[in-house]
């Protein structure tokens, strides 16, 4: 007779298992399945060789699974998660900051705004995690870390010149004589707390 074939739900119910545990269980062979597509078929007859060979039902303790959807699928095993979470972070950050410079057509203060915005992340980056990351970074999580570090700082760069552009090109100058002391006084606070050269 031909197995029937149930999808992952259907198996982790059979078991009365989480579906946390089904994969688990799937990737250490346990629980015998195949993907032919985006999703797990389970043969019914895997479900009675998983009940025969007894053992745990309910883990206590269920270990994450790579197989599972996660905002950092695709990294190695042996990752660190935090490093990886810097990573991602400095890369969408120079991401936004870049398309918002591509875009160009914001007015001064926006730019004042965004150019402040790379200096602070970068900086308080810079000053205050940098260590610990590079600490963490995994050998393999070494040259993405050291890209996305160069991206956010040229990033950083960018948002300086897309404000020297714009200041250049504004015709109220009151406006520009107003974000320059603003500006002067921002450089000023973030000179003194080591943001406005941090990670030169």
């Amino acid at each position: 007779m031909e197995d029937r074939y149930l999808s992952l739900t259907e198996a982790r119910d059979a078991l009365g298992i989480s579906e946390r545990t089904a994969y688990r269980w799937i990737k250490a062979g346990k629980l015998r399945a195949f993907k032919p597509g985006r999703d797990y078929r389970i043969p019914e007859s895997a479900i009675e060789e998983a009940i025969q060979a007894g053992g745990e039902v309910h883990p206590k303790v269920e270990s994450p699974s790579s197989l599972e959807p996660s905002l950092f699928n695709g990294f190695e095993e042996g990752w660190n998660l935090e490093a990886s979470y810097w990573i991602e972070c400095l890369n969408a950050q120079a991401d936004l900051f870049t398309q918002i410079i591509a875009h160009g057509d914001y007015d001064l203060e926006t730019m004042w705004h965004l150019e402040g915005a790379a200096l602070e992340l970068w900086g308080a980056y810079s000053r205050t995690v940098r260590k610990l990351v590079r600490e963490w970074a995994s050998p393999g999580q070494v040259d993405p870390l050291q890209r996305a570090e160069a991206r956010m700082r040229a990033a950083r760069t960018a948002t300086r010149q897309a404000y020297g552009e714009r200041r250049d090109a504004e015709e109220d100058r009151r406006k520009v004589v107003d974000l320059d002391a603003r500006r002067q006084l921002r450089e000023a606070r973030y000179t003194d707390q080591g943001y406005a050269n941090a990670g030169t």
